[in-house]
């Protein structure tokens, strides 16, 4: 299924006291990935988009593998922002929050530091809750990684940290700082009739699909078929349509109001 078999569900948007929610992933579905990390900013179409849905009264949530702070800078655009695959969540004006950790999670973060030690720093994304090495246009690190990627998967396995592989590199982190952890989290707080679809990329995103789970619809970028848990695919390019789209059937909707 394609952007043209969303009709159906942008008619949703036109339900008595419904509220749409569209949540996206960041990297690699708002903005095009980029080697150095701090220059993928969207273009300043995607930004007026993202404005105008707040502004046509829907609701945005950007989740992302990103810590909060940083990503509200790139994106902006005041949001709500859920940061670290879900672990914080910033809103518009700033305040964030970070769900607790148990004991053994305090103690598996203490690894973190030293899991990628040996890598390049400008290779290596640290994070709160976990820890990302990326090898685009890097053979090199990739290089590295593969010789000493047994060791270092070892060494997380045993401190309880996750692998998570992504597009061009791979994460450690705490299992229970998902992105399917946090659609929980976000579905639970909204009605039953509420229309809602998350937008992503990549493996990082297929947990937020699968939790889903019938209560909204997975729409996969990607420029190829690939397997997945989202039931729609859109091209990158197609994602200013997407919004566009969304934008005129919450336009819709509020014109057809009493």
């Amino acid at each position: 299924m394609g952007l043209s078999d969303l009709e159906g569900f942008f008619e949703s948007f036109r339900g008595v006291g419904v509220s749409p929610l569209l949540v996206s992933d960041y990297d690699g579905t708002l903005v095009p990935f980029r080697r150095e990390r701090d220059e993928a900013v969207p273009s300043r179409e995607t930004r007026d988009l993202v404005r105008r849905i707040g502004e046509a009264g829907g609701e945005f949530i950007l989740l992302t593998g990103r810590e909060a702070s940083e990503a509200a800078s790139l994106l902006g655009v005041p949001a709500e922002i859920w940061g670290c695959h879900g672990w914080q969540r910033r809103s518009p004006g700033g305040e964030t929050i970070t769900m607790p950790l148990s004991g053994a999670e305090e103690d598996a973060l203490r690894l973190l530091p030293d899991l990628f030690r040996s890598f390049p720093s400008d290779a290596v994304e640290r994070k709160p809750v976990s820890i990302a090495l990326h090898w685009r246009e890097r053979p090199d690190v990739l290089e590295q990684y593969g010789k000493l990627e047994k060791s270092i998967i070892e060494r997380a396995s045993s401190a309880g940290l996750e692998k998570l592989p992504f597009d061009q590199g791979v994460e450690f982190r705490l299992p229970s700082c998902t992105k399917g952890e946090a659609m929980k989290r976000i579905l639970a707080a909204r009605s039953f009739r509420d229309p809602v679809c998350y937008l992503g990329d990549d493996v990082t995103d297929e947990d937020a699909f699968r939790a889903l789970d019938g209560r909204g619809v997975g729409v996969l970028v990607s420029a190829l078929p690939a397997a997945s848990a989202a039931v729609v695919r859109i091209r990158p390019e197609e994602v200013p349509e997407f919004l566009r789209k969304w934008i005129a059937a919450l336009e819709a909707e509020r014109r057809e109001s009493p």
